[in-house]
């Protein structure tokens, strides 16, 4: 069963409390971050999901403090686009769920980015593409919806506003 959402402060490299499962995550800052529409209150920089959340956060952790190191696109991003003048590492936040199978995290990540684009019509600063796997299948029912070409069904197969709480 999934589990539901749960919260840290980012601390080195080290994640112990972050399982070795597969799972969906967000790092976030401390603060708002203005976005093409609106502001993002809950400051998010990147949505992902992995096979083994620890190994991932680890990697993003890695990344992000040693300018150079490849491993994790967002991590690098952080690191070469010096994000850590407006964002500093010590205060992100990161809050993870973990699930049952990598197919149901890579769900879940396409789920909250395709709720933060249909929001602020674009994606988080470090995230550089969008997970199309909720459209396998000719599903552009919910694209359409999203950008505003159809009225939304009294069934969405997907709830629009996932976008997880990240109070610590």
């Amino acid at each position: 069963m999934d589990q539901p959402f749960s919260c840290a402060r980012m601390q080195g490299f080290g994640f112990p409390s972050a399982p070795s499962t597969p799972g969906a995550y967000v790092v976030a800052a401390d603060t708002p971050i203005n976005r093409a529409v609106g502001s993002d209150e809950y400051g998010i920089l990147t949505i992902g999901e992995s096979d083994d959340l620890r190994r991932r956060m680890t990697s993003f952790a890695s990344c992000a403090l040693s300018y150079g190191t490849e491993g994790h696109m967002a991590g690098w991003r952080f690191s070469f686009l010096r994000f850590e003048r407006y964002f500093p590492f010590a205060k992100l936040r990161i809050r993870w769920r973990a699930t049952e199978t990598k197919e149901k995290a890579n769900e879940l990540e396409g789920k909250m980015l395709l709720a933060y684009l249909s929001k602020h019509l674009e994606l988080p600063p470090l995230n550089y593409q969008f997970n199309w796997s909720l459209f396998k299948g000719g599903n552009w029912d919910l694209f359409d919806v999203m950008i505003g070409l159809k009225e939304p069904p009294a069934e969405l197969p997907i709830p629009i506003s996932v976008t997880p709480t990240l109070e610590p």
